[in-house]
């Protein structure tokens, strides 16, 4: 099946005319030595591949690096490509075009948006247009499918043709069969040098198309209703004053509405899998058949499915603020303070959605073009406080400053707001590190098109949120599954015999003085792999003013942060999911060899920081693993953060 690539500049609406032509008979993959996502379907005889957007054959971004070597491929295979531009923005367009043409591709140009040159009363010669091209020019619109027709008649026909070479006169001296081999050397040696296009080349090419754009329609360059509308809308929102207040405002309805949005479906899922849990533990009679789906398949199942809501949220939302226009310019507000930290305005809604889980926030970074950049901040990321630290917050903060006789501003909330503060703070500062010593080459200059404002196609948001959610379950579910059983395997087996832990069982409950019993389930934890794991780090965790019990849950918190106060609450068999009863039980825990409070002000500090630092979160690390295609960087990632965290811990610890 031959492959036919759709080719244009970004916000052109290539997507939109992708699910068009493919509708849901589409597949997603990695291109080849890259983590950018690649779209393909079928349409009648050809492969379908949708390139990401590219702004020049001169690139170095790593999703334009992709399009632009698909697009040398195709100047020597001839595979045909559809060049996708925007009706309002044709000049523009067509400069990218120009450096295809030059290339001698078979192409079918496809002008977009034809409605807004409808309600601008504007006219394009099409038959003119396409004679000076070279090559059909077709006009539609890829919201309704108008215009489809014409397209699917031309590429069921075979209309591709070779463009002519519309700079062709740029280039003294060589003839017209060697124009391809040399302008692909002029590409890679720009490259090479980490340049941008030629200015004299640049300022011809917009010479020669401005010329013919204006012979095709006089009326195009004037009159753009949609553009002066546009302009309007940017004196506020890119006011100095009024843009700010509107952008924090649009930050604050993003993060609340994945943060709060996804709770009731996300609480609806983790009530599902509980109930399903209790009801497979009661109704399936072989014992270990039972243990095994109720507390290690469902809950690794369970941890999977919890976080789609909130992926599902995100990306819906950044297909609006990116259909709609507004996403280019919240990159534009952000650019100037995050320039501070190696980071640029791209950044900013990554960075945000970090607040709910960073999980979408490390696949919301492929928006950001500097490689650099995007490596920096997907390292960073998970150090801005996520949703699910906040249970290790609460009850930690809950025993540190009790709430009795408080008022509505207290210490609780001073504390809560700190960590989150601190959170940003160590993400910009590594953030910066990282910019600084990776060895990932960089492109320095980051440069923005502002698109005209619409209204979003709601078809394509629904596809690739759709398709985004679709791909964190099936590849990042895998890996999470699979050590969440590991994790059930350690806490469920122990090397030693079930009668030598009754009998350990027996003889500590003697020896309790008349206190509460010791459940069995917290012998067996004691004595299982996950408990003498717990032993062994034990020395290790003591200067932080850790045991082994606390050196079980965050063994056991590994799968997700929020494990911590579920394991505790097994450890100390509490018995009850109430929280005020696990506060009282951690409040009258003891040190056995201080016989102080084992909770005090020290541990409980010393314990929020280790949660705040440390990487506690094998889904991230697997999404990490995904996006930057190596082991490599989610374990130095892991290292790095787990000695941040050690050492912030054991300075709390020992001052306090």
């Amino acid at each position: 099946m031959t492959q036919l690539a759709l080719v244009g500049k970004p916000n052109a609406g290539k997507s939109s005319l992708f699910n068009l032509l493919t509708g849901l008979n589409q597949k997603i993959a990695n291109y080849s030595g890259a983590t950018v996502d690649k779209k393909s379907g079928t349409f009648l005889q050809y492969e379908v591949v949708d390139l990401p957007g590219i702004k020049s054959l001169i690139s170095v971004s790593l999703d334009e690096q992709i399009t632009k070597n698909a697009v040398l491929e195709r100047s020597v295979s001839k595979y045909p490509i559809v060049f996708v531009a925007t009706a309002m923005q044709l000049s523009e367009n067509l400069m990218l075009f120009s450096e295809i043409a030059d290339l001698q591709i078979p192409s079918i140009v496809v002008i977009n948006f034809k409605d807004e040159l409808e309600k601008n009363k504007i006219e394009i010669d099409i038959n003119k247009l396409s004679d000076w091209l070279g090559c059909p020019v077709i006009l539609m619109n890829s919201r309704n499918g108008d215009g489809l027709n014409d397209l699917e008649h031309a590429v069921k026909n075979n209309q591709f043709n070779i463009p002519n070479a519309i700079c062709l006169n740029l280039y003294d001296h060589i003839e017209d069969g060697e124009i391809i081999n040399t302008y692909a050397k002029k590409i890679e040696a720009s490259n090479a040098e980490k340049s941008n296009l030629d200015p004299n080349d640049y300022f011809k090419r917009q010479k020669i198309i401005g010329a013919q754009i204006r012979s095709v329609s006089a009326n195009i360059l004037k009159g753009n209703r949609l553009l002066e509308r546009s302009k309007k809308w940017d004196r506020i929102f890119l006011h100095p004053i009024f843009g700010l207040m509107f952008f924090l405002l649009t930050m604050l309805i993003v993060f609340q509405s994945v943060f709060y949005l996804s709770s009731i479906p996300m609480d609806w899922i983790d009530a599902s899998f509980a109930s399903l849990s209790k009801w497979t533990a009661q109704n399936i009679q072989t014992s270990w058949l039972a243990d095994i789906i109720s507390n290690g398949i469902l809950p690794g199942l369970g941890g999977v499915l919890i976080f789609i809501p909130q992926i599902a949220i995100l990306f819906l939302l950044l297909g609006i603020l990116e259909h709609s226009g507004y996403l280019a310019r919240i990159s534009f507000i952000a650019n100037r303070f995050l320039s501070n930290f190696g980071l640029s305005g791209q950044s900013v809604i990554p960075l945000m959605s970090s607040w709910a889980c960073a999980i979408p926030a490390i696949m919301s970074a492929r928006i950001i073009d500097n490689p650099k950049e995007r490596m920096a901040l997907i390292f960073a990321a998970p150090l801005m406080t996520c949703s699910a630290r906040l249970p290790v917050y609460t009850i930690l903060i809950a025993i540190m400053f009790p709430s009795e006789n408080a008022g509505f501003f207290n210490a609780q909330g001073l504390m809560l707001l700190g960590l989150y503060v601190l959170g940003v703070l160590a993400t910009l500062l590594l953030a910066a590190f990282m910019h600084k010593r990776s060895g990932i080459e960089s492109n320095n200059l980051w440069s923005l098109e502002l698109p005209v404002y619409r209204v979003p196609n709601w078809r394509n948001v629904l596809y690739n949120m759709y398709h985004k959610t679709k791909a964190f379950v099936v590849d990042a579910g895998k890996v999470i599954f699979i050590v969440s059983m590991v994790l059930w395997l350690l806490s469920s087996f122990s090397p030693r015999s079930q009668s030598f832990i009754e009998q350990q069982h027996q003889a500590l409950n003697e020896d309790n003085n008349g206190g509460k019993p010791l459940s069995i389930e917290a012998v067996e934890l004691e004595y299982s792999y996950a408990g003498y794991l717990g032993k062994i780090i034990e020395p290790v965790i003591q200067p932080l003013g850790y045991d082994w019990k606390i050196g079980i849950a965050i063994i056991s918190s590994f799968a997700a942060r929020e494990v911590f106060v579920g394991a505790l609450s097994t450890i100390y068999s509490v018995g009850s999911e109430e929280e005020g009863l696990i506060k009282t039980r951690l409040k009258n825990e003891v040190n056995q060899k201080t016989g102080e409070p084992r909770y005090n002000v020290a541990t409980c500090l010393s314990l929020l920081l280790f949660y705040a630092f440390a990487l506690q979160c094998m889904s991230t690390m697997a999404i990490v693993k995904k996006e930057t295609g190596s082991w490599r960087y989610p374990m130095l990632q892991f290292i790095v953060m787990l000695v941040m965290a050690y050492a912030a811990a054991f300075i709390a610890y020992q001052l306090f």
